[in-house]
């Protein structure tokens, strides 16, 4: 299973349960926000086009995931536009994916802008926040016509635990794969991504 661990964290498991019990309504919006500054190195990972550099897939996944994880990854339309720096690969990119019944995920990622680092979830009953930073989440609020209910959920271990606990949960219980990440799952956010990077022009020289 790849290293989308953001997504067992307890925080994001008590918003999928808001959703699932419909405290939200009919979900309409997702919006995800994940940037930072660095200092330019030409030859370091995040910079280097031999190395797949860039903002989509350092920290561009994690909204890409999120919104797949409350609309799946099957998207009707994909439309982005991006910075590419000095290096070729994108500094910083925002995209909107478009799924049935006109609902909509608003994506940004960057590594030489600072971002809030923050995700929000827009129902017709409510909406859910899931405070900064999200892709360590400790905290979500749930708000709905004046009233608030707050997951604190505090970590234990350096957070990507309750993903090894997924799999050796799923591992001995002679799974393959978890429901919460299923394997077709990651191959469409790929996929996703590869879209949006066809749309900037940026292909990485090992492709």
């Amino acid at each position: 299973m790849e290293a989308m661990w953001t997504r067992f964290l307890p925080a994001i498991a008590a918003v999928r349960g808001w959703i699932s019990d419909g405290a939200l309504g009919e979900v309409r919006m997702v919006e995800v926000n994940y940037g930072y500054r660095t200092e330019v190195d030409p030859l370091g990972r995040v910079f280097n086009p031999s190395l797949a550099g860039g903002s989509l897939l350092d920290v561009g996944v994690y909204g890409v995931s999120f919104a797949s994880m409350i609309f799946g990854p099957h998207p009707d339309d994909v439309r982005s536009a991006a910075h590419l720096g000095k290096t070729g690969v994108d500094e910083q990119a925002a995209s909107v994916l478009r799924y049935p019944s006109g609902r909509l995920a608003l994506l940004i990622s960057a590594v030489r802008t600072q971002t809030h680092d923050e995700a929000r979830i827009y129902g017709t009953d409510g909406r859910v926040i899931v405070h900064p930073p999200f892709h360590a989440a400790t905290r979500a609020t749930l708000e709905r016509e004046g009233e608030h209910e707050t997951a604190d959920c505090p970590l234990e271990g350096n957070g990507f635990n309750y993903q090894i606990e997924e799999v050796g949960r799923r591992l001995r219980e002679g799974h393959t794969e978890s429901p919460v990440m299923p394997l077709d799952e990651t191959l469409g956010i790929v996929r996703i991504m590869d879209r949006i990077r066809q749309q900037w022009g940026l292909k990485y020289p090992m492709e």
